[in-house]
């Protein structure tokens, strides 16, 4: 990311020490500095301002937002940052959240801060996390790695989960907390389906793979209200038993999860899966 050059042209007084203002080629900068604000006037022309940071401030971000960030967050981790966001427009489509800039800024900060004071980074959800999202969680090694290359740290292989949930949930318009929140379910509902039939992850190959695809759609149905019809529901019941009062517990896990019920055909379908998983692991 190159830095901006001028003359700029002032478009707002943000606060003594900083403007908004527009380049030449029409981008919306915040130029911080001491005394960066003080008696100037909206279109006032800079040509070459002695300023101590440089924002380009991407389109959705509200400019509070912004400053805050140029004020408190290490320039060269802004920089990385927007590397990252360009990468994964590159490979992921430009249909990012504008709020990616702002949170996994502040978020590769608050990282950076933990490896530096030798803090251990969780992640209990990685497995899911990387067979969920691949694509993103592709970006977001190749992030680590900038990450790495730029502050000479090791990045934990949990951390690019965290960029891998920060990139999804930007793609899909939700908060972090959202999608770590369906994360955080999907990972029950694992976790129990391992007690009744073993390891899933080792094991479980392209089914447990479908199966986690199956119950992000499956929550995403509940969510937005969506029914699926299932015909077959009573020859389920009669046929895969054991399987069936497996999903009847994974349909309890995901109604105390979501705070709603979820249609005997959807735990119809979810009886498919396990039923699926269950031969594949008893081959």
């Amino acid at each position: 990311m190159q830095t901006p050059k001028g003359p700029f042209t002032v478009q707002r007084i943000l606060n003594n020490n900083a403007v908004m203002a527009n380049t030449p080629g029409g981008q919306d900068v915040i130029l911080l500095g001491k005394g960066m604000g003080f008696g100037r006037k909206v279109g006032d022309i800079l040509s070459n301002p002695k300023y101590e940071k440089i924002y380009v401030v991407p389109e959705g971000v509200a400019e509070q937002k912004a400053l805050a960030l140029i004020e408190q967050v290490d320039p060269a981790i802004i920089k990385v940052t927007e590397e990252i966001i360009q990468l994964a427009k590159a490979t992921l489509g430009k249909n990012l959240h504008p709020r990616i800039h702002i949170a996994l800024a502040d978020h590769i900060n608050f990282t950076l801060i933990r490896l530096n004071q030798g803090m251990e980074i969780k992640n209990p959800f990685i497995a899911e996390i990387e067979a969920m999202y691949p694509k993103e969680f592709s970006v977001a090694k190749q992030g680590a790695k900038l990450i790495m290359d730029k502050f000479k740290i090791s990045i934990p292989r949990e951390e690019v989960g965290f960029i891998a949930l920060h990139l999804h949930s930007a793609r899909h318009d939700r908060q972090v907390s959202q999608s770590l929140k369906h994360t955080a379910i999907i990972n029950k509902v694992v976790k129990y389906i391992e007690t009744k039939l073993g390891s899933l992850k080792e094991r479980g190959g392209i089914e447990y793979t479908r199966l986690l695809s199956h119950l992000q759609s499956c929550i995403h149905r509940l969510i937005n209200k969506t029914t699926v019809e299932n015909p077959f529901i009573d020859k389920l019941k009669q046929e895969f038993s054991e399987s069936y009062v497996i999903a009847k517990q994974v349909g309890s896990i995901l109604e105390e999860g979501l705070g709603m019920p979820v249609p005997e055909d959807e735990i119809g379908y979810l009886t498919m899966h396990i039923e699926r998983i269950r031969r594949n692991l008893t081959k």
